[in-house]
């Protein structure tokens, strides 16, 4: 009778302890959290793309050139290896980068020759009448080894083209790359824009591929005008009329 009692103890007991642990386990209920309101986002504009928002400003109008430019210029890059005539020069954007060039008569200087023809010179010396361009109607076409630099002679008149930089073009400190042109000064030297050119010339297809303005002039007895491939200045010959394109 006793150990009845004593083990319907044990298991009250036991009832008792298990239920105090379940209760000590079990997380009170967790109070109900209102949840914010979502926050209104204002509509906005979609954006505008950069190369809308900023445009490249034009290249502000230059000022006429003056000899002492001009003497300036060149001397910075021929130092005393030419003579210069600044009163022949003509300036446009020759390689249509943006930036004004400028284009001026020269001589070689006295004692100068080795200099100006030195294959490690700072200038590139070309004939631009010996120039071959490939034919534009011609899918595939042989155009033969390139030619050898011209030689430079004491009694030649010379072409300087400097290729401008930046807005402040030819004038520019860091303006650097020129040609030296052989057999490309004449007469009536002028500059003509690339726009004007095309918009006065009735057939286009007789016209080279032209990247900027050109540079008219009569050679001989042949009218035409100089221009820039990408790589070199051609001569570009005139229709057989003769009548030269800046005349017009």
């Amino acid at each position: 009778m006793r150990k009845n009692r004593t083990g319907i103890l044990m298991i009250v007991l036991l009832a008792t302890a298990i239920a105090m642990i379940t209760g000590c386990v079990t997380p009170p209920d967790q109070p109900h959290v209102e949840q914010a309101p979502p926050v209104a986002v204002a509509a906005t504009e979609t954006p505008v793309p950069v190369t809308d928002q900023i445009r490249p400003e034009r290249t502000p109008k230059l000022p006429a050139p003056n000899q002492a430019d001009v003497r300036n210029a060149i001397t910075r890059i021929y130092k005393d290896a030419v003579t210069i005539d600044a009163s022949r020069c003509v300036v446009g954007d020759f390689n249509g980068d943006g930036s004004q060039d400028l284009a001026v008569v020269v001589r070689p200087a006295q004692g100068m020759l080795s200099e100006i023809n030195s294959e490690v010179a700072n200038w590139i010396l070309e004939d631009p009448q010996k120039v071959t361009l490939p034919d534009a109607g011609k899918a595939t076409q042989h155009l033969g080894p390139p030619a050898k630099p011209p030689r430079v002679d004491d009694s030649d008149i010379l072409l300087a083209v400097l290729h401008g930089f930046g807005p402040s073009g030819w004038r520019d400190p860091s303006s650097r790359q020129t040609y030296l042109l052989k057999n490309a000064v004449g007469t009536n030297l002028k500059s003509r824009q690339l726009a004007d050119l095309l918009n006065s010339t009735s057939s286009k297809t007789t016209l080279p591929k032209l990247r900027g303005d050109v540079i008219n002039e009569n050679i001989g007895d042949e009218s035409g005008f100089l221009f820039y491939t990408g790589a070199k200045y051609a001569w570009h010959r005139s229709s057989a009329t003769g009548k030269s394109i800046a005349s017009r």
